[in-house]
This record gives structure tokens, sequence and C-alpha cells, in this order.
């Protein structure tokens, strides 16, 4: 049988394991444990937290190496501040890029670090960072629908100070002296092939030069006769002309 102080014991036993698990799941769960790591602190500038809150983690490359310590606002109210404790042993250098990210399905927001290059000095304790401010859908739109106002005001204006008066006239009678210049051009074209029809079918003087071989060839001929003998050149014996390619004195002595 079991005695009293058997059973005391074992429920003593009993208690004190589920406190020691209960410390841990709290030591675990809660984060208590990152209070007592060394580390320095730095802030950094924002103009929206974007719901930022503090206790949030900090990581570089996917490794946490430090705690959001507080978010508050800048003085006078422009951009918050988020004060930071880097974990000992985070060396990050001061050109490296911070962005607030949503993490998880809930949409827990946590400060997200990239790399940045060898050569720039490391981050210390008390340096003021600018930080990367996240994209605001609401503040993208807002802007598009602003610079849609003002690009129909533009469209308006344009419409009223120019599209008015002496402008509309201008523009009538532009349209009008295109129109006018259209038509001519087509009465050309028409005109046009019409002498061509004509030209293929061997009417008119166009017409019988590019279809009569015999017209063709006395015109080649003439043209060679006068490249030879000159302009008065004729092939008839009981006439002659002088050759202008000779001088006056040798016309008369024959």
């Amino acid at each position: 049988m079991n005695s009293p102080g058997n059973i005391e014991r074992k429920v003593g036993i009993f208690i004190f394991t589920g406190i020691l698990v209960t410390c841990g799941l709290i030591l675990h769960f809660g984060k208590v444990g990152d209070r007592f790591r060394g580390g320095y602190p730095v802030t950094v500038e924002f103009n929206n937290a974007a719901g930022l809150v503090k206790g949030a983690q900090v990581l570089y490359a996917g490794v946490l190496v430090g705690k959001v310590q507080d978010v508050k606002l800048k003085p006078g109210g422009e951009g918050v501040l988020v004060d930071i404790s880097m974990f000992e042993g985070a060396d990050i250098h001061n050109d490296a890029k911070f962005l607030i990210k949503q993490s998880g399905l809930l949409g827990d927001k946590q400060l997200v670090i990239t790399a940045g290059t060898a050569k720039a000095p490391k981050i210390v304790a008390g340096d003021i960072i600018r930080g990367t401010d996240p994209f605001d859908f609401n503040d993208a739109a807002t802007q598009a629908g602003d610079t849609v106002k003002k690009l129909n005001a533009a469209i308006e204006k344009l419409s009223t100070e120019v599209v008015q008066g002496d402008a509309v006239g201008n523009l009538k009678n532009s349209i009008k002296s295109f129109s006018e210049l259209t038509k001519r051009l087509q009465s050309n074209s028409e005109k046009l092939d019409v002498i061509l029809t004509r030209a293929q079918k061997g009417e008119g003087t166009i017409g019988k030069l590019l279809t009569d071989d015999e017209l063709f060839t006395d015109l080649k001929q003439l043209v060679h006769n006068m490249r030879v003998h000159g302009i008065f050149y004729s092939d008839k014996g009981e006439e002659h002309y002088p050759s202008p390619r000779k001088g006056a004195g040798a016309g008369i002595n024959h």
C-alpha cells in the first residue's frame, strides 16, 4: 500500500515537472531568452511603419539578428523611428537596406535586412540608418487617381483654349484645302491614266512614238544625222546646206 508520504512525494514531483515544462514553453515561445543576449542599439528611419510593432524580428539572410525594441513617431510627426537591438556578432554594413515585410499567413511584419557591400563601414551602436519605405497600394491608387484628374483637367483646358475661336476656323479651312487638293490629285491621276491608255494603244504623238517602229527609226536616223552632219543636213541631192561644224568661209567657197 502507498503511504501518505509516497503519495505526497509523487504529487510534488508531478507539480514540479509541470512547472518546468511551463517555464520551458514560456522561454521558447515568448523569446524571453533573447533579452539576455548581448547586443547594440540601432535606429532606422521610415516614413511609414506599415504595422511594424515592438518585439518584431529582425532578419538578415533569413537569420534572426535582432529584435525591434520600440516604434515611435519622429519629433513633429514626420515619419517614424524604429529602435532595434542587434545581437552581438551580427556584422551589418551601413549600405545595407532595411525593409519592412510581411511574415507568414497572419500578416505579421518583420524587419528584413538585405546585404550591403563588404567595402562599406559596419554599423555600430547608436547609428541612425535610413530605411526603405514599404510599397503602399493605397498611396499608389491615390497618386494614380490624382494623375488621372490632372490629365483630364489638362485635356479639358486644351479643348477649351485651343479648339475654339480662330483655331476651329483654321482647322476647318485646312480640312477644306486638303479635301480640294485630294480631288485635284484624283482628277490629275485620272487624266494621266487616260494618256497612258491612249499611248499603249498607239494613239496620239506619244503613242505613235512608242508603237510605230518606222517613225522611231526615222527619228533615230534624224538624231544621228544631226550629230554627224549638223542641223541643216539633208539627204536630197539637189539641196545642200553648210555644216555648222565648218567655218562660214568654207561654205562660200563651195
